[in-house]
């Protein structure tokens, strides 16, 4: 009887082992050691012009039915008249998670592509790039890669930022959602594909810089049918902010960086077709025009079109809103691609009423500063450390309970660039915190005066999920899980679960406000 115990405590202890080794290794700090704190100021005498270069590659999976299998159980083989073929005659069925939403989507095809987008900024003596993804999030660790890999390639790039797009109909690249909760939607295979593409369109976009002029301008709203605030109080960030490039000599446009902040999710949760979301009709209809049925009814620009998101957390969607389409003169509240072309096209049209007839500001002889900076935050969500540990969330963690991020400030003479490392709240940016009766935290706001507020630039760009992808920061006279609820709700809101902790807010403030402040001393 001894020796069973002896047995079954050695076969326990070495269970225990290996599941203690396999928490430590898929939480391990992937990039021990690293840091940044980057001050990049203009020379006092710029030589030559202020060069510019835009390129986009595609990262839609190539021939995606051979990336992953998927067994026969998948959501979408569920579903009546959605059965696809058994393409390798096995049982199996191949396709790619989908992120966002619920666990479970498997991709069944592809309505239009995806990209990764760059702009490489070049005043003669500082070069930053910047590449964004169609992609639901791109933790930090997988920024640190694609870095690395310019690099070694491109060694006078001085610094490289990425972002996402944060849509809900791409292939899963952070591992929430996969099959089940418990495994990864991550396909190791695809995420060095879109890591290699980025690196191509950065690439591009440095070999086919150009002197260029730069103008901004913002457009007060396009319509506040295209977006709705989910959670009070209503605050947006729905002003289209825009940095315009034209070619020196012919001023020919050579493309357009667009700022708004809004959820690519309009195709909803039954979408299961690889699609860049409204996006999609957004871009290609400044580039390429805009098209019914074949049909023009508006011409593009050309050049390429560049969209980073902005402040998303509160929720920003349109999903509950109807958006008037006023060309076919019909109005579509249910999830569509209709839905999605009206709201892409009429975010394209009052992009391109505004390049025709809008007000600009050139940019005379601007010179680039950069503060850039790492820094940690706490983690209290215990789904998002279960997740690490468990090799779902593929990310790792400085510590066990921190995990490195990064603040970015750039600024190309009086336009401001500011990155946030996931989805801020819009009050965090453009003010109206509140102190609603029934908040976990009876404190008045801490996140004030608002950022937007503090930076000086004459158009105050804010990327969302820039350089990671750290879930929701909102303020934290908003935090509220414990009964009773804000607002007079019956049930906590959404947001909360999908945040690292309260002081997520107030740290993510702290650290944009340094680098506000800093970059307020420089010459």
């Amino acid at each position: 009887m001894k020796k069973w115990l002896l047995i079954i405590a050695a076969v326990l202890g070495i269970l225990i082992l290996l599941g203690a080794a396999h928490v430590l290794y898929y939480s391990r700090d992937r990039n021990p050691g690293y840091s940044l704190d980057i001050s990049l100021t203009p020379a006092q005498e710029l030589s030559g012009e202020f060069q510019i270069g835009l390129a986009a590659e595609i990262i839609t999976p190539e021939h995606f039915e051979t990336w992953s299998d998927v067994d026969s159980n998948a959501r979408f083989q569920e579903k009546k008249g959605d059965v696809w073929e058994d393409k390798n005659n096995n049982g199996k069925f191949d396709a790619l998670w989908l992120a966002g939403f619920q666990n479970s989507r498997a991709a069944r095809g592809v309505h239009d592509d995806i990209w990764a987008r760059a702009i490489v900024w070049d005043d003669g003596h500082s070069r930053v790039a910047y590449v964004v993804l169609d992609a639901i999030g791109f933790f930090h660790d997988d920024v640190i890669d694609v870095r690395k890999m310019i690099r070694q390639q491109i060694p006078d790039i001085d610094h490289v930022i990425v972002s996402s797009t944060h849509n809900h109909e791409v292939p899963d690249l952070m591992g929430l959602w996969g099959k089940s909760y418990l495994k990864s939607g991550v396909n190791k295979k695809y995420m060095q594909f879109v890591k290699e593409r980025a690196v191509q369109a950065i690439g591009q976009a440095w070999e086919g810089r150009i002197a260029a002029n730069i103008k901004i301008a913002k457009i007060d709203s396009a319509g506040r049918d295209l977006i709705n605030d989910s959670r009070p109080p209503e605050v947006f960030d729905d002003i289209i902010r825009m940095m315009l490039f034209t070619a020196v000599g012919n001023d020919s446009i050579m493309g357009i960086l667009l700022n708004y902040g809004n959820h690519p999710e309009t195709l909803g949760s039954d979408n299961l077709l690889i699609t860049a979301d409204f996006a999609h009709y957004w871009l290609s209809g400044i580039e390429q025009g805009i098209y019914y049925d074949g049909e023009k009814k508006r011409a593009g620009i050309g050049g390429i079109a560049v969209w980073a998101n902005g402040a998303v957390g509160g929720l920003m969607t349109s999903l509950h809103s109807t958006v008037h389409d006023p060309w076919l003169n019909q109005d579509f509240r249910k999830a569509s691609f209709d839905k999605a072309r009206a709201q892409g096209y009429r975010l394209a049209d009052a992009v391109l009423d505004h390049i025709e007839n809008g007000d600009w500001q050139t940019l005379a002889t601007p010179g680039i500063s950069l503060r850039a900076k790492t820094f940690s935050f706490e983690v209290k969500n215990k789904i998002f450390k279960l997740g690490a540990a468990l090799g779902i969330l593929n990310r790792g963690f400085t510590k066990f309970k921190t995990m490195r991020s990064e603040v970015n400030l750039l600024t190309i003479g009086p336009a401001w660039i500011l990155t946030i490392p996931g989805e801020i709240n819009p009050e965090i940016l453009n003010g109206g915190i509140e102190t609603p009766e029934g908040r976990d935290f009876a404190i008045e706001p801490v996140e004030v005066p608002p950022l937007r507020e503090l930076m000086q630039g004459d158009i105050n760009f804010v990327i969302g999920l820039a350089n990671d992808e750290v879930g929701y920061m909102m303020p934290k006279t908003h935090w509220d899980v414990e009964p009773p609820f804000t607002y007079d709700r019956q049930k906590a809101m959404y947001g909360e679960v999908n945040s690292l902790g309260p002081e997520t807010g107030p740290e993510i403030y702290r650290q944009a406000r340094m680098l506000i402040e800093a970059m307020e001393q420089t010459p």
